[in-house]
């Protein structure tokens, strides 16, 4: 068993993809296992994928008819082997350190998730920037370091922000519940992340 699963589902992003994967291959955290979904590409994404996949063992790629982001990350969770699980969107990128990081501090701290901070980019301007939706300030100032339930953060649950990406799960808790991203809901992180957090 590998400790973190890395899912990511691909659609049509070829001029991130390259940068996305990168980003994970090159983690300082090794024992993962990158489980890719095509789900559907018309671009240059599939063979970026399968170009990958030739030069690191950890990449599954698996190829399916277009179904949208739900199915597809579902898809991939149901495959995960990790004991953790991240979730990737194909136009994002990670710190090198970050699946580490998360890794130690959910193991030292025994905990179904960790949260940590998003910073945008703004590919038009090539500048990054804060925002207060992403960065929790108001959470962490409430919570600190410490390990917190939604019964402990009021309103602030509503601050948090759903994305996948920026959180690492442990797999137990999301099969525990059957946790899963809803089939046809443009929202789909809304659900999963209210789900887990409750």
């Amino acid at each position: 068993m590998v400790e973190i699963s890395v899912i990511i589902p691909v659609y049509n992003v070829e001029m991130y993809l390259e940068s996305c994967l990168n980003t994970i291959i090159n983690q300082t955290f090794k024992d993962i296992e990158i489980i890719c979904i095509n789900d559907g590409s018309t671009d240059n994404s599939l063979n970026i994928l399968n170009d990958f996949s030739k030069n690191d063992k950890r990449i599954q790629v698996i190829s399916q008819e277009n179904q949208g982001h739900a199915v597809a990350t579902n898809k991939g969770i149901s495959m995960a082997n990790g004991k953790y699980l991240f979730l990737m969107d194909s136009d994002d990128m990670l710190e090198l350190n970050a699946l580490e990081d998360t890794y130690n501090l959910a193991e030292e701290k025994n905990v179904d998730f960790v949260l940590f901070k998003a910073i945008n980019y703004d590919d038009e301007k090539g500048i990054y920037y804060e925002s207060k939706n992403y960065n929790m300030l108001e959470l962490h100032q409430k919570v600190k370091d410490n390990i917190f339930n939604y019964n402990d953060i009021d309103d602030l649950i509503f601050t948090i922000p759903v994305t996948p990406w920026n959180k690492l799960y442990k797999r137990e808790l999301i099969n525990k519940y059957d946790i899963k991203f809803p089939e046809g809901l443009i929202f789909d992180d809304n659900v999963f992340f209210l789900e887990s957090l409750i």
